[in-house]
């Protein structure tokens, strides 16, 4: 019978607290105590299918289709500042409402930092996950000065500071954190957030929108993303071209870990970009999603004699790529020098920015690429991420 106290005694608790940090006000008054928005328009997504946002009269119902790995869909109801709490229809009842703009934003993955500092709404961000994963200057210059909190640093949630905090909206990792219910309980909006379902580039990096409709900077995002289509579309057109002339470019993708090497498919995020930049490789024609878990010595027969290895390493040289396993020697792209680490841009903390900005600007990922495989096309080109391995 005591054995449920507890647990009931924290959430009460967390509701007091709650209650304390978040006293109910008065509607704002949208001319003088409301941030500037630039909704204008209903939101177009192009690209992404895991997440859509609706007009419902007075305000906008953001839904995520799956928001973890097999869950749920999951919507949010918008609501605009200044504006009267709507009359929900049933199949809303129950669901979180969040006044946009947004004023604090607490973000669990460092894939939303750049999209949050693209569209300048920085100081809105009050919260990361794990400080120690940022790379991104501006983000890591707030975090130093004390304006942005760490609120899983020991890789939980940590509900009590959170609670306190009381953020208008956390970004989830895109995880079922046992963490959220607690939180939704104690009134602290969980967004799902989950662009790593998309499948492809581009639609992963349009969740810039989202991030505008939350932050009033709808114009802003569309804006960025859209230089972002046109230039990732022009990258694919150039290699395209030399496709066509010279064939695609045989790589080399991934590497040994924990004794197995997963080979990327045609149907991933990471064989799309590949794909893109004109390159071919053994499973480039599997349409699955993700990767397909091979031995070295299928990986060796398949692709080992690729002019080109794409890798994570930590390599700083190549005597150190053969260190790690001797047989990574027979590769030719390693006989030749031609391994390029997605490692260029590492933070001060060891964070990698590929996989934090990486995400929002597909790209300036496709254009390494590019300029890697066809050298010609992109003469002088700055590297963002990769890296060669001298």
């Amino acid at each position: 019978m005591l054995r449920g106290v507890a647990p009931l005694l924290a959430v009460l608790v967390l509701l007091v607290v709650a209650a304390c940090a978040a006293p109910g006000a008065a509607p704002a008054d949208p001319s003088t105590d409301c941030p500037p928005s630039s909704a204008a328009a209903p939101v177009e997504l192009r690209h992404a299918t895991n997440v859509s946002v609706r007009e419902a009269g007075g305000y906008r119902v953001l839904t995520v289709a799956q928001p973890f790995p097999g869950g749920p869909p999951e919507s949010t109801v918008l609501v605009p500042c200044g504006a009267p709490a709507p009359a929900l229809p049933p199949e809303l009842a129950g669901a979180p409402v969040i006044e946009v703009p947004v004023r604090s934003v607490y973000a669990a993955s460092t894939t939303q930092l750049p999209m949050i500092v693209d569209i300048g709404a920085l100081d809105v961000l009050t919260g990361v996950g794990t400080p120690d994963f940022v790379s991104g200057p501006e983000v890591r210059a707030r975090i130093d000065a004390g304006r942005v909190a760490g609120f899983a640093t020991s890789g939980q949630v940590d509900i009590e500071r959170v609670v306190a905090a009381a953020p208008d909206v956390l970004l989830s990792q895109g995880t079922d954190d046992p963490a959220f219910p607690t939180l939704r309980e104690a009134g602290i909006p969980v967004l799902g957030w989950a662009e790593y379902l998309e499948s492809g580039p581009l639609a992963q990096a349009e969740w810039i929108k989202v991030m505008g409709v939350l932050t009033g900077r709808e114009a802003e995002a569309e804006q960025v993303f859209t230089a972002i289509e046109t230039r990732y579309r022009d990258l694919a057109a150039l290699a395209s071209g030399a496709v066509h002339t010279s064939g695609p470019v045989p790589v080399l993708a991934g590497q040994l870990y924990e004794g197995g090497w997963r080979v990327p498919t045609g149907g991933s995020t990471a064989g799309a970009l590949l794909r893109d930049a004109g390159a071919t490789w053994s499973e480039a024609g599997n349409p699955a999603r993700g990767g397909i878990p091979k031995d070295f010595e299928s990986v060796y027969t398949a692709d080992g004699a690729a002019p080109i290895w794409i890798a994570d390493g930590p390599w700083p040289t190549l005597a150190d790529v053969t260190a790690a396993d001797p047989r990574y020697g027979e590769l030719a792209a390693v006989r030749t020098g031609q391994v390029w680490n997605r490692d260029r841009r590492i933070g001060p903390t060891g964070g990698n920015e590929l996989h934090e900005r990486g995400v929002t600007r597909p790209d300036e990922q496709l254009a390494d690429l590019v300029a890697v495989l066809h050298p010609d096309l992109l003469p002088g080109h700055a590297y963002t991420y990769l890296r060669r391995v001298s």
